[in-house]
């Protein structure tokens, strides 16, 4: 859903993993401006996704959005602490997440 909502707002050029341990890999080679990362994912979570990135020294500075359909739970809450840019509460419109993009 979220690939085909920014590709519905101009942005062409986009990646998809899996999960968390495979949206590393992908980070190690190839460059990106932003991470959009649902919190709750297998093998990598995307709060550890969130950790593993403010301790690399070229990661840390891509701002990161999670996803979430639960605001108030401690993972979202130390994910906002670690460093997350923002997120957006599911479910989302394409329109929403173009704006939330925008301002991050």
């Amino acid at each position: 859903y979220i690939q085909g909502a920014l590709e519905k707002h101009g942005y062409k050029k986009t990646l998809e993993a899996a999960d968390g341990k495979d949206a590393l890999d992908m980070l190690m080679e190839h460059q990106v401006d932003l991470i959009i990362t649902e919190l709750d994912m297998p093998k990598v979570s995307g709060l550890d996704l969130i950790k593993a990135l403010s301790d690399h020294s070229t990661l840390k500075s891509i701002p990161c959005m999670v996803t979430t359909f639960d605001t108030s739970n401690d993972n979202f809450n130390e994910a906002m602490r670690t460093g997350a840019a923002g997120y957006i509460k599911k479910p989302f419109t394409s329109s929403e997440l173009d704006i939330k993009i925008k301002a991050i």
